[in-house]
């Protein structure tokens, strides 16, 4: 999970904004992105439009069309005039790219939502008919709506839509009586499915308004995601270990490996415990059980079971349950509330290990909108990864805990340390293929190739292309492949729409997960959207407040921090992250710059000392010549502009 794009030494084109208007009520309007892709996502050529605060977006010079989403939907220019197209299927194409996280749709997805019942050749002229009606009821304004092989957009800072203005108004939901999209009728089952959760989205926004509700992605994308990226090469990672390597690593008895076909370690989780739950909170304890299995499963590789044992029957079933720690969850409702217990402890002689607790609003819960919740299942998972780690002298634990050692070691981000999970990384492979194992591999890559530890990284970025592929080949659903692939395509490739897919597929199946949150952050970062970056790194720092590596998620946070300008905040995360990473020299960087801005100028002399003697000297011109993406954006000039306050030299 590391933060690539300032750590990285890779020459990267300019990057690709994507734009999530309106997707955080508690961030002021800042500038959103368009981009202009005529040929790939690397090849772009991007509009800024720089603010200072919040806007009025009804200025008729920088906002002249305004969309009407609540009743009948309507376009109209800055005279008032109609341009909304008569095809019904062409206006709500053009309410679904409003209403998306970036204003903007892959081809694949729309015509997976408008034109379902079609074969794909009559979905994609289809497609292209209801562009070419839209281009048409746009006449001279035509480049509002700009489309090319793979993705439509919208410029969504030419558009004001009528929802932004009602949500800003801090209107409840019981004072909008105008419908989402009122009597549109498309007559297709994805369409409707679609345009229902919009509903329900748009309910959830007036009426909560919290930063864990417009979180959460609003579609999952609906094609195998194998499929979506030409760049994923036709074979697969290799499935035999490097030559010179035996199949199995020295010494180990195939028989060795736990009981099960899947050859997966298995742990007890209870049924839940429920009281005064009722029918719907019967459902969303369902959900969150569900929820937990997941992030244990993708985050740890352990399987898990809900059968209840007497402690004879455990004796028993040793072939079923291969760890000797359980979970419980406990909810207890009450009122308005719920309290969420979650409890961890051993199977034989019921010591608890861990024990976390939460209460939130019952509704919201009812509704599966668990938000801080999910910090205790993210706590939970750290500390069975911990379990399993200090019970590694026993020979079955330990060959399954090649992976919780492997991400150890990438967390502590030296190159030795790197070459330590990369083999820990195989090993499990040679025991075991998995997709996380194959994602981390990949992920691995990345960091290599942006550190330069090889002169020649043209086979490093085919063998994370490679990985990549296999991980999602494995398990497209598992959260944390998803997450790191999605980092994978965002930073070696710059297929931000595409990795956005992925992460938002990732934070749909496992909310928990802090990784998954973490990267989709250093992807707004990436793009130039550091107040949406920050708002997301806020989150990361409530589910990880526990974590092993809080100080990850903390850098996080000091790096976009530092970008939005916001250096009271950037030092406080960052000073905090350098308890754990004193030479990190990222952090020594972001630390230098936002002390020089604060006036600070003696703070940040000593923190480009310690840069400078991290890496051997540093210079403006060399780290620009590096290719750090950020450098092209408003905060990377932010960035610069405090190192040289701070005193860094030109050459």
């Amino acid at each position: 999970m590391l933060q690539l794009n300032q750590r990285h030494n890779i020459d990267l084109p300019s990057v690709v904004p994507i734009s999530l208007s309106g997707c955080l009520p508690d961030v002021p309007v800042v500038a959103d992105w368009f981009a202009d892709a005529r040929s790939s996502a690397c090849q772009t050529r991007a509009s800024e439009a720089t603010r200072a605060g919040p806007v009025d977006r009804i200025n008729e010079e920088q906002n002249p069309f305004r969309m009407f989403l609540l009743g009948p939907f309507a376009l109209v220019d800055a005279a008032g005039r109609s341009v909304t197209p008569k095809s019904k299927k062409a206006q709500a194409l053009l309410a679904m790219l409003a209403l998306s996280a970036r204003g903007s749709r892959t081809r694949i997805w729309l015509r997976d939502k408008l034109w379902s019942d079609r074969s794909d050749d009559q979905a994609a002229a289809s497609l292209r008919q209801a562009l070419l009606d839209i281009h048409k009821s746009l006449g001279p304004a035509r480049d509002l709506l700009i489309a090319d092989k793979n993705t439509v957009w919208l410029d969504m800072d030419r558009l004001v839509l009528d929802t932004d203005l009602v949500a800003r108004r801090e209107r409840s939901a019981d004072q909008v009586t105008d419908e989402l999209l009122e009597g549109i009728d498309i007559r297709d089952p994805e369409f409707e499915d679609w345009l229902t959760l919009e509903r329900q989205n748009w309910y959830r926004r007036l009426d909560e308004g919290r930063v864990h509700d417009v979180f959460e992605p609003r579609q999952q994308p609906s094609r195998e995601i194998a499929k979506h990226s030409a760049l994923l090469p036709l074979t697969g990672a290799p499935e035999m270990p490097k030559p010179g390597k035996p199949v199995e690593a020295a010494g180990r008895d195939p028989s060795s490996r736990p009981p099960g076909g899947d050859g997966q370690w298995v742990m007890l989780l209870h049924s839940p415990i429920l009281v005064g739950a009722g029918e719907g909170g019967q459902i969303a304890a369902a959900r969150f059980q569900n929820l937990i299995a997941k992030a244990v499963t993708d985050g740890l590789s352990i399987g898990v079971t809900d059968l209840s044992f007497t402690l004879p029957d455990i004796e028993a079933s040793k072939q079923q349950i291969s760890l000797p720690i359980c979970l419980q969850l406990r909810l207890t409702f009450d009122g308005t509330m719920v309290l969420i217990e979650l409890v961890m402890k051993h199977l034989i002689n019921n010591r608890i290990h861990w024990l976390g607790s939460q209460a939130i609003n019952r509704a919201q819960f009812e509704r599966g909108e668990f938000g801080t919740a999910a910090a205790l299942i993210s706590q939970a998972v750290d500390q069975l990864a911990y379990f399993q780690e200090t019970q590694a002298n026993d020979s079955r634990l330990s060959q399954d805990g090649l992976l919780i050692d492997a991400v150890n070691a990438i967390f502590r981000l030296s190159r030795d340390d790197l070459d330590k999970a990369e083999r820990r990384l195989e090993e499990q492979i040679q025991y075991q293929p998995r997709s996380s194992t194959f994602a981390w591999l990949s992920f691995i890559r990345t960091f290599q190739v942006g550190q330069r530890f090889n002169a020649l990284d043209a086979h490093l970025i085919e063998e994370a292309e490679a990985y990549a592929r296999k991980a999602l080949e494995l398990d497209p659903q598992n959260s944390v492949s998803l997450a790191l692939v999605g980092h994978v395509h965002s930073f070696l490739f710059c297929e931000y729409d595409y990795a956005a897919n992925l992460f938002e597929k990732s934070i749909r199946l496992n909310p928990a997960l802090p990784l998954s949150w973490d990267l989709y952050a250093m992807l707004h970062c990436y793009a130039g959207q550091p107040d949406k970056a920050v708002a997301m790194a806020r989150w990361v720092q409530e589910l990880g407040v526990y974590s092993p590596h809080k100080y990850y998620f903390d850098t996080t946070k000091c790096i976009a921090a530092a970008l939005a300008g916001n250096h009271a905040q950037s030092i406080a995360a960052g000073e905090e992250a350098l308890r754990a990473r004193p030479n990190f020299n990222s952090l020594l960087r972001y630390l230098a710059s936002s002390h020089a801005h604060s006036g600070d100028i003696g703070g940040a002399r000593h923190y480009l000392q310690r840069l400078d003697a991290v890496e051997g000297g540093f210079s403006i011109n060399a780290f620009r010549g590096s290719g750090y993406p950020l450098l092209n954006t408003g905060g990377g000039q932010i960035l610069i502009d405090g190192l040289l306050k701070a005193g860094a030299r030109l050459r």
